[in-house]
């Protein structure tokens, strides 16, 4: 009796298992376009969509240790403060959790921020980052960053 009911439970399990897998997958790629969609608006300074992407209640802490909200965060790129030049992706990966998933890898960054040197600088950074579902769209709601000290040692 036992292995007759795991016999017919088990294409359901597996069919449920399969219908999952695509959605899965669906949703790691929309993670990762609201990421290259933010990283494209961080490259043209674009606050509003910027402002789209991003949580109300997002915590943004930089490799330099610098703490922003949204709102500091974003007053920086509009007042030229932090202008960032380039960003080049290596190795992220997304991982799904829950009604979340988090992206973690590492980005080579041409910056501008006067808030901590007066020149611009490159700099390659290990990442975490976590995005929300939230109203319909990704959002970012934490970012943290590490500064690579063999590639771009403390001055």
């Amino acid at each position: 009796m036992k292995r007759s009911l795991f016999l017919l439970s088990l294409p359901l399990v597996t069919t449920s298992l399969l219908a999952a897998q695509p959605e899965t997958n669906l949703a790691a790629h929309d993670v990762m376009a609201a990421e290259k969609a933010r990283i494209g608006a961080l490259e043209r300074s674009d606050i509003a969509t910027l402002s789209q992407i991003m949580a109300d209640d997002v915590t943004y802490v930089h490799a330099s240790g610098k703490v922003d909200s949204k709102s500091s965060y974003l007053e920086a790129i509009r007042s030229g403060k932090l202008h960032y030049i380039s960003w080049t992706a290596k190795n992220l990966r997304v991982r799904m959790i829950g009604t979340g998933a988090a992206i973690d890898g590492e980005y080579a960054v041409r910056v501008k921020d006067s808030r901590v040197q007066p020149e611009p600088f490159d700099i390659t950074i290990f990442i975490l980052t976590v995005y929300e579902r939230r109203n319909g769209r990704w959002q970012q709601i934490a970012w943290q960053s590490t500064r690579d000290v063999a590639v771009s040692p403390l001055k």
